[in-house]
């Protein structure tokens, strides 16, 4: 039987485009980070901040990197507890490698999802049982976010702070009451049916279909809610460590600044770096730090370099995966990746 050539047209046509749109998306982001640093660096005093790296402990920096690693391992925990319910679960040395895999992703994958969409597909590849590996890598993260917007809630109200020209009273809520709206449209079926219809009405079909296809996963994890509760307490304590690294690279820039700041600032500065139009949040995570840390006194050299370590230490704990990736990746797994960011994305 042979193949319509129309239809092998159709389908190098296709993959050329997105090959295009790819490559475009990545030069348009590479650009954005640039002129993002670009703009920071013309408000640094040079000297200033080369003495405050110089100045650095590296100790401390590299005590920050490893609380880091344990956040990780926490995460992968997390994520194994919420496929229990759904799937066959892989070991934890499996998971390792597929969550490094992940993070490699997510600052070299040129799209909007990177690598929650190279977890999911590693996950489910053994039992192609990708929806339900969709539905737990979603859950992992929404986990993981509606705990930092918990901890940020909190901190506003443990400390009024009063930021000059950004709104981070009302950002911090403002995001939080729509993350809560969302989530319970995903894990109530007649605020799915509402949702799915007004996604039909504003000729989002796609996106409904897609929708329609994963709920069936988050209504049996909606059953589960001693799961939900186990998932949600690691994610506070995970979320702490995050902030708390943070807080311990300050110290080994020797910046007397709150823990209180920390934990309203950082989760912030979290939803402001995933806006995807730089590489993987940098230039934009920077920015924040100085945004935020300047208007409470900090000088402009000491957040840029915050901000550098903070990225630093995601680059470095993201380099393993790349290894793994060698390791797992067989011929046809970017071609399989690319067709279930195409659906699910």
């Amino acid at each position: 039987m042979h193949s319509d050539p129309a239809e092998l047209g159709n389908g190098r046509s296709e993959n050329l485009q997105k090959l295009m749109k790819n490559a475009a998306m990545a030069i348009l982001k590479t650009a954005v980070t640039v002129l993002l640093f670009a703009y920071l660096f013309r408000r640094v005093d040079f000297h200033q901040f080369r003495l405050t790296l110089k100045n650095a402990r590296i100790d401390v920096l590299l005590m920050g990197f490893l609380i880091m690693w344990i956040g990780h391992y926490m995460c992968i925990f997390r994520w194994r507890m919420l496929m229990r319910p759904l799937m066959p679960v892989l070991s934890l040395t499996q998971l390792f490698g597929i969550y490094c895999i992940g993070l490699f992703f997510n600052l070299t994958f040129p799209t909007v999802v990177g690598g929650d969409v190279v977890k999911m597909y590693y996950a489910g590849k053994a039992t192609r049982q990708y929806a339900q590996s969709f539905a737990a890598t979603f859950l992992d993260r929404d986990a993981g976010m509606f705990a930092m917007m918990i901890i940020a809630c909190c901190g506003t109200l443990m400390h009024r702070m009063n930021v000059p020209g950004i709104p981070v009273h009302l950002i911090v809520w403002a995001a939080t009451a729509g993350f809560v709206l969302a989530n319970i449209a995903i894990f109530m079926p007649s605020w799915h049916r509402i949702l799915t219809d007004l996604l039909h009405s504003l000729r989002l079909s796609r996106t409904a279909a897609r929708i329609d296809h994963v709920s069936s996963a988050f209504q049996i994890m909606g059953r589960h809610g001693a799961v939900l509760a186990g998932s949600l307490a690691i994610s506070v304590v995970n979320q702490l460590l995050v902030i708390s690294v943070t807080w311990i690279l300050a110290i080994g820039l020797h910046l007397k600044i709150s823990l209180l700041y920390f934990l309203v600032f950082v989760p912030v500065i979290t939803l402001i770096s995933m806006i995807p139009v730089s590489l993987n949040g940098m230039g934009l995570r920077e920015y924040a730090f100085m945004s935020l840390f300047g208007a409470i006194g900090v000088a402009p050299e000491s957040c840029v370099a915050l901000g550098l370590c903070s990225s630093a230490l995601i680059i470095l704990s993201s380099l393993p995966g790349g290894i793994a990736y060698i390791l797992f990746r067989n011929r046809s797994d970017a071609q399989q990746i690319s067709a279930l960011e195409t659906d699910f994305s």
